[in-house]
């Protein structure tokens, strides 16, 4: 989730440019059509202050006569229009006034100066002649609208960066979250910690993912039951080997003691060649013993396949883990159910053995259990870590209960229930595999079962 944290901040930091160039750009464009605006209107207003000063000089007889309003609008239009073309071709179309107009005003002694206010559309320019301002002229433009622009952009923006957090957001809860959960999924199903399916997802984005991960999880539970299957098979065969095995070479063995002591012979004295051969006959047959009971013990060990691992986690890892795999299924089950810690001490061993063992003891407590509840608890004592799964439903009788870690048994409360009497087998081994145990207890009066799994410190 930290790279999600990266995009938010990136998404922002992207916006907050994208928002900051835009408007420094908008402000260049605006500035430099200003200035050519004010350029133009220099120009104009130059050529007709020129116009008016040379008739002022050839009219320099008269001081008294005033040019006419007509004369000076006039001149007005006429170098506007000569030099429409070339202006707008030199400070571009938008920098041209929709009009020009001259107002004339009373001249006087006090100075009229240049009467522009800052985003106002009408500019302003003030005429003199001989000394005294005659009149404004006025360069009317339109509502360009760039105001207006320039808000609808940003709020364009901000709109779009609104939309684009949301996607964000989005994106992470519906997306990149739920695929974090369902990534560890493999792992889990590598490891043998779950053997529960893989929920879809609400929005069921994943659903061709999942149902392909659902598919090989059927595969390799399929795969394995065969081969704890077929393990079961090459052990019993193994064992009835040996069983089959065991009676002659008892007999070898007593026939090799009888020649080595003389039993066979007529005057009972033994036969120092055959005491010899009736030794190597004896120690041959001892090999062959110690060959079938290593045979049976490989079979036997093979099954559960465990190297731990160890480093520290909580407690509360475990509850989570729990929680996680387990909630929805009791809950779709209705079965009650707690899943409790008494200290969030840290552990020092091998977290994903231990999950298989919980994972082992749910999976029987759920199967065997007739549903009335399921308590779990973690906890620390001074010894090392006991964690109880408590379950009511077929008890097995007393007599069974030394028997019931035993690879392939299956007790009388298992006939019409699915399994290969493996899983506490599995169990039992990697518990003591982190040199634990597990240790069961079983209330015939109430129906309980109860599995102590201790792992020391």
């Amino acid at each position: 989730m930290k790279k999600l944290g990266k995009l938010y901040i990136a998404t922002v930091l992207l916006f907050a440019v994208l928002i900051t160039v835009s408007n420094v750009i908008f402000i260049k464009v605006i500035r430099a059509r200003q200035d050519n605006v004010n350029i133009l209107m220099n120009r104009v207003f130059e050529a007709v202050q020129e116009q008016i000063d040379t008739y002022d000089a050839s009219d320099s007889s008269n001081q008294s006569s005033a040019i006419s309003s007509g004369r000076i609008q006039n001149m007005i239009d006429e170098y506007y229009n000569s030099e429409k073309n070339n202006l707008q071709k030199e400070y571009g179309e938008e920098s041209l006034p929709e009009k020009i107009e001259y107002i004339p005003i009373n001249a006087g002694n006090n100075g009229v100066s240049l009467l522009n206010r800052e985003n106002y559309l009408d500019k302003v320019w003030a005429l003199s002649s001989n000394g005294n301002i005659i009149g404004l002229i006025v360069f009317e433009y339109s509502d360009s609208g760039f105001d207006r622009l320039r808000i609808l952009i940003n709020v364009c923006l901000a709109a779009a960066f609104i939309i684009s957090v949301g996607i964000c957001i989005y994106i992470g809860r519906a997306v990149l979250r739920p695929f974090e959960k369902l990534s560890e999924y493999p792992v889990k199903l590598s490891k043998n910690e779950i053997s529960d399916k893989l929920p879809e997802t609400k929005n069921r984005l994943f659903g061709r993912f999942i149902w392909g991960i659902n598919m090989l999880s059927d595969n390799m539970q399929n795969n394995k039951r065969r081969a704890d299957e077929l393990s079961k098979e090459h052990v019993t065969m193994l064992t009835t080997i040996a069983h089959g095995i065991k009676t002659p070479i008892s007999n070898i063995k007593l026939y090799a003691d009888a020649i080595s002591t003389g039993l066979y012979q007529p005057d009972g004295k033994v036969n120092e060649e055959d005491a010899k051969i009736a030794e190597k006959i004896d120690r041959n047959a001892d090999e062959v013993t110690a060959i079938v009971k290593e045979l049976i013990d490989k079979a036997s060990g093979a099954v559960v396949d465990f190297k731990p691992e160890i480093n520290p986690f909580y407690l509360e890892e475990l509850k989570d883990f729990l929680e996680e795999e387990y909630s929805n299924r009791l809950n779709v089950l209705r079965i009650p159910y707690t899943f409790e810690i008494n200290h969030n001490a840290m552990v020092k061993s091998d977290k994903s053995g231990i999950c298989r063992i919980l994972t082992q003891l749910m999976n029987n407590a759920i199967k065997y259990g007739n549903g009335e509840g399921i308590n779990v608890s973690l906890g620390k004592e001074e010894d090392g870590y006991y964690f109880v799964i408590k379950n009511k439903g077929d008890v097995p009788d007393e007599k069974e209960l030394p028997y019931i870690f035993n690879s392939y048994w299956r007790g009388s409360n298992a006939e019409n229930t699915e399994g290969n009497g493996i899983g506490l087998f599995e169990a039992r081994t990697i518990a003591q595999g982190l040199y634990g145990d597990i240790y069961v207890k079983a209330d015939q009066e109430n129906k309980e079962m109860e599995f102590d799994v201790y792992i020391p410190v």
